[in-house]
């Protein structure tokens, strides 16, 4: 990719209040969808091809009926606590024990990557979204959500982690290097710009390039990740935080050598929004595992 094209993909991504790589996934995604190329790479960045430039008008249409759609909030059921959050043993056990305390309440949870619990909070389908977000990447995610009415509650910060299973080499091990994380293999979620993986490429790690791990499974699936990581010596990226006393399938985190506290976990919500007695409940037993 050229200078140029990177400065016309960059200028897209702030006007979209998203990421670059995220503009040329959909980007490369629509093009595969329609079987054509809307657009052509030249010196002074990209240009819409003639196809591009035909269904133009159209485009336009459809993003104009998709503001509307998107700014009608659905009905809400006042018993109901709607809820975004990264994969995680540890919030699924606080919505256990939500669910435990308040009998009553009905819940509806969501996890995916840091843009999808964005497209949630911001189009109403959640309430709240948690979330963590590389200390280095923090400046461009607060960008994305400004532009969005969304504000972001910092929780905590905390250190990026390495999980394996009982078939690792490391499993007895209480840290690991990068140079043992560079011969390892990995699964990890789908492609999301805020990863924990590529928050650690912004890293000054000498010969080891973070870019170059080898990940062989990419899955949005928990129970996917997790069945690798305790029956085979895959290894997964993550955050150090950790429901106490939790026995994940003998699963353990490792610390990573050289890294302090670079992952920010928190909560987007819409500004200025008060947050129902659900969702505050939630936030209170996160914050007492943070601070016991």
């Amino acid at each position: 990719m050229t200078c140029a094209e990177c400065g016309s993909l960059g200028k897209a991504a702030i006007k979209l209040y998203t990421s670059q790589p995220n503009v040329s996934k959909v980007i490369r995604s629509f093009e595969n969808e329609l079987g054509s190329r809307l657009f052509e790479r030249t010196s002074k960045g990209l240009r819409l091809t003639a196809y591009g430039k035909s269904i133009y008008e159209y485009a336009l249409n459809v993003v104009k009926n998709a503001n509307i759609i998107s700014s009608i909030k659905p009905a809400k059921n006042r018993n109901t606590f709607y809820v975004s959050t990264y994969q995680s043993y540890s919030m699924a056990q606080i919505l256990i024990n939500l669910y435990k305390d308040i009998p009553d309440i009905n819940i509806e949870h969501r996890h995916g990557t840091v843009e999808e619990i964005i497209t949630q909070v911001e189009q109403g389908v959640s309430e709240l979204g948690v979330l963590y977000v590389a200390q280095n990447r923090l400046n461009a995610f607060l960008n994305i959500i400004s532009g969005k009415k969304l504000e972001f509650v910092t929780l905590g910060k905390f250190e990026a982690c390495a999980y394996v299973g009982p078939n690792s080499p490391y499993y007895h091990k209480e840290s690991i290097n990068f140079e043992q994380l560079a011969k390892l293999k990995y699964v990890r979620g789908l492609n999301d710009f805020f990863s924990v993986e590529d928050g650690l490429k912004l890293f000054d790690l000498g010969a080891i390039n973070m870019a170059d791990l080898q990940s062989v499974v990419h899955t949005s699936s928990d129970h996917l990740s997790t069945g690798l990581i305790s029956q085979t010596d895959l290894v997964e990226m993550g955050i150090n935080f950790d429901y106490p006393n939790q026995n994940r399938y003998e699963l353990k985190n490792l610390s990573i050598e050289g890294v302090n506290s670079c992952l920010v976990l928190g909560y987007i919500s819409e500004k200025d929004r008060i947050l129902s007695a659900y969702a505050a409940k939630f936030i209170e037993y996160i914050l007492e595992i943070i601070n016991p």
